[in-house]
């Protein structure tokens, strides 16, 4: 895949069958990938997670969006056969993660999700379901 494939836009990354785009000055606060289903998958999503947390200027976020983008696309794996599709964004300091193609975690995914997160849930989308979760701009409860 080429940077003219992507009509302007920058690549950040194209690694590991995954694809990271953003607005042209990189300063818009969203941005999405789409992931195979292979084991890369996992650490590629938290690398990706925690570049642009920093970016964003979001570095106390980093630990615990890492930890949750970890683990509900872990969860994913198991029931994606295709491609898991994350979306992240940041507004006023909340950070918001989407994690498609994820069923409704329990165990130790929906403990985190609990301990970590401000506030999280399951949304339905074209794909399936989707688990997305917050989490406040530091000093923020």
């Amino acid at each position: 895949m080429s940077p003219d494939v992507l009509s302007g836009n920058r690549v950040l990354a194209l690694r590991d069958g995954l694809a990271l785009r953003v607005g042209w000055g990189g300063d818009e606060q969203k941005v999405t990938w789409q992931l195979s289903a292979t084991a890369s998958a996992v650490p590629s999503a938290r690398r990706m997670v925690a570049t642009r947390l920093r970016a964003w200027g979001l570095r106390d976020r980093v630990e615990a969006a890492g930890s949750l983008v970890g683990v509900l696309v872990d969860e994913a794996l198991w029931h994606a056969p295709g491609k898991i599709m994350i979306s992240l964004s940041a507004e006023d300091g909340l950070c918001r993660c989407e994690v498609g193609q994820c069923p409704v975690p329990v165990g130790r995914g929906r403990d985190l999700l609990d301990r970590l997160a401000c506030c999280w849930g399951v949304a339905s989308t074209a794909g399936g379901e989707a688990v997305w979760f917050e989490l406040p701009a530091a000093g923020r409860s």
